[in-house]
């Protein structure tokens, strides 16, 4: 009888743990946006602010706009959203962060980068490492955003 009861303990205490981590990530992501806007938008209506969770404004700085409206095609201006979020993923491994976004941000992404491709080539999620992600965080630091996560169970 004690086995089961101390199961069910370490069940009853897997849980709490659980609950208390994906609580702290929640915390952790306050500085996330409750939206996103596109390039020519920011661009042309010249409203550099981007509401985030925790209510604060998240600030887009113009320098990093006019770069971006220099770097894509004006046809892609429409469909690339801003901010550029980056998800760490420690289930992957040591300092591995995916893309959110489609194939216009990883585009935009791989570019910067130094990476000659067409979106049509690109294939997603694209994952990077963290000397990479400084790299992008140094060319635009107010336009990317990085996001924790928790462990994705398998079921």
């Amino acid at each position: 009888m004690e086995r089961v009861y101390v199961s069910r303990v370490n069940v009853k205490i897997d849980r709490l743990l659980n609950f208390i981590y994906k609580s702290d990530i929640e915390k952790l992501n306050d500085h996330l946006p409750t939206e996103f806007k596109s390039l020519k938008d920011i661009a042309s209506n010249n409203s550099y602010t981007i509401k985030s969770r925790n209510g604060l404004d998240i600030i887009i700085d113009r320098n990093e706009i006019n770069l971006l409206c220099n770097l894509l095609p004006s046809d892609l201006h429409d469909k690339l959203m801003l901010p550029i979020i980056f998800l760490r993923r420690i289930d992957l491994g040591r300092g591995i962060y995916e893309l959110l976004g489609g194939k216009v941000e990883a585009f935009t992404i791989l570019k910067l980068l130094g990476h000659d491709i067409s979106p049509e080539n690109i294939t997603l999620p694209i994952r990077i490492y963290r000397p990479q992600l400084f790299k992008l965080k140094t060319i635009l630091p107010t336009s990317i955003i990085i996001a924790f996560s928790t462990p994705i169970e398998e079921e």
